[in-house]
């Protein structure tokens, strides 16, 4: 075939319009513009579907298509630029798989990914390697899905989806950014954690470098807020968000999407020591929990045995799924051997999970809780364990437990007393600096750590009383 210079000329001048197209593509990709982008490379496609650059515009519209979630067409085009070589490809269709909790598949097609980058001499994407190691994590997870009875679950729009838990005031309470007392928290959270009390709050917002992190706070004897205090050193890399504390005071679940994750967001449980105030490592609670989807806001009411988690994963336009589950006392985990693992770890049938358990009455039970119920005003506020909350000394059961709940009350009033007293002399000694005033404040400070000692102690004397009464009784 003899090629003229017009014709050579014409072909180049296309060759260049395609790398045109992908460039400005690639770009629109890029700054997340996934509409702009299809539009302007399904033109090029019509226009040279078998052209030189046809297999890197069909890779780039499935990242479009991936991205606003038409995940068959995107196989498609994945498929096609697949046929001609290019090394993406493998990688979406990795990501496909991975969504679809095929894992070997994903696992494979990730690793040919691999094998053509290295083979072209390009730098694998930091994404795609963390992606990668997501598979391997997954799979693990596969082993150990928990067996759970999930008794209920509901599509409700989001940002609104946690008005649908129905929590005992008990259980604290999940509410609206516009509860906190800091203008920067009502800006940038989306949501926050109120205690039974009413005098903690938990919430998340964008630390001084974008990052979302957990901040804390506590009401004073004043009736003032404490400067929000970031919870747990920042817990785990990435953003972290949807914070819950159960009602010891030292169980925290809350979200993070960082490499711990195995989708977007994962729910993590963290414990406190009640000694030190610090947190524990972080500990993932797998499926069917999490997924390659984004999970999020964990709350349990103990009292009733029941929990709740939100989750992307049925992609449902605009809405996400809130399931509703039965807390188990003990972990129990299905047999990878015996049962067929991902069907319970992805939910498929939330009927299947109940097996012939009935939870009508747990239902209604949960239909009739009003989670804006007010809290009557408690002299204390005292956890001793499965939902019992102990608010008044008349509601103790012994009169051992009372006397030392009274020590303790006692006690801790006067520490409080104690601690207005140190922060006023702070703030008189940073107007004025005096040796006498600076020699009392070590004092008080270290009466301050001794008294704090004590308190901890008659606290145990009260569970103490109550663990007595409890082995007399049983």
């Amino acid at each position: 075939m003899k090629y003229t210079l017009l014709s050579i000329f014409l072909s180049l001048a296309a060759a260049s319009a395609s790398a045109d197209v992908a460039s400005d593509a690639r770009a629109l990709i890029d700054g997340a513009d996934y509409a702009a982008a299809a539009q302007i490379i399904r033109a090029e496609l019509q226009r040279a579907p078998k052209g030189a650059h046809s297999g890197v515009l069909n890779e780039m519209l499935g990242e479009c298509l991936l991205e606003e979630g038409d995940y068959d067409a995107a196989r498609d085009c994945f498929e096609a630029a697949k046929a001609k070589g290019v090394a993406d490809a493998y990688r979406f269709l990795g990501r496909l798989a991975y969504l679809d909790y095929d894992f070997p598949q994903a696992s494979q097609l990730y690793a040919r990914y691999r094998q053509l980058k290295n083979k072209a001499r390009k730098p694998l994407d930091v994404e795609a390697e963390r992606e990668e190691a997501r598979i391997a994590d997954a799979t693990a997870f596969l082993d150990r899905v928990e067996k759970i009875a999930v008794i209920d679950s509901l599509a409700v729009d989001y940002p609104d989806f946690y008005k649908a838990y129905r929590i005992p005031s008990s259980a604290g309470r999940l509410a609206a950014p516009s509860v906190l007392p800091f203008e920067e928290g009502k800006q940038l959270a989306s949501m926050a954690y109120v205690n039974e009390a009413g005098d903690f709050m938990m919430w998340a917002e964008p630390d001084t470098i974008g990052t979302q992190r957990i901040f804390e706070s506590m009401k004073l004897t004043d009736g003032t807020w404490h400067a929000p205090v970031l919870t747990g050193d920042g817990l785990l890399e990435g953003d972290s968000d949807y914070p819950f504390m159960m009602p010891d005071g030292l169980t925290l679940y809350f979200a993070n999407d960082g490499p711990e994750s195995i989708g977007g967001y994962d729910i993590f449980v963290a414990s406190r020591d009640a000694a030190t105030g610090e947190y524990l490592q972080p500990s993932n609670l797998g499926m069917p929990y999490n997924s390659p989807y984004d999970d999020f806001m964990l709350a349990i009411d103990e009292l009733n045995g029941v929990g709740w988690w939100a989750t992307d994963r049925n992609r449902l336009d605009g809405k996400v799924t809130v399931y509703v589950f039965a807390v188990n006392d003990l972990r129990t985990n299905y047999n990878p051997d015996e049962d067929d693992v991902v069907a319970f770890a992805r939910l498929q049938s939330i009927a299947d999970t109940r097996g012939d358990e009935d939870y009508a009455e747990l239902l209604a039970t949960l239909a009739a809780i009003d989670p804006d119920e007010k809290v009557k005003k408690a002299e204390f506020y005292l956890p001793a364990g499965k939902g019992k909350v102990y608010r008044n000394l008349s509601d103790l059961p012994t009169p051992e437990a009372r006397e030392a709940m009274k020590r303790y009350v006692d006690a801790q009033k006067k520490y409080e007393a104690d601690e207005a007293q140190l922060r006023d002399m702070r703030r008189r000694y940073a107007g004025r600096r005096s040796k006498p005033l600076g020699e009392e404040i070590l004092a008080a400070e270290k009466a301050l750590e001794t008294d704090l000692g004590r308190l901890r102690r008659l606290r145990s004397d009260v569970y103490r009383a109550l663990k007595q009464n409890t082995k007399l009784t049983s």
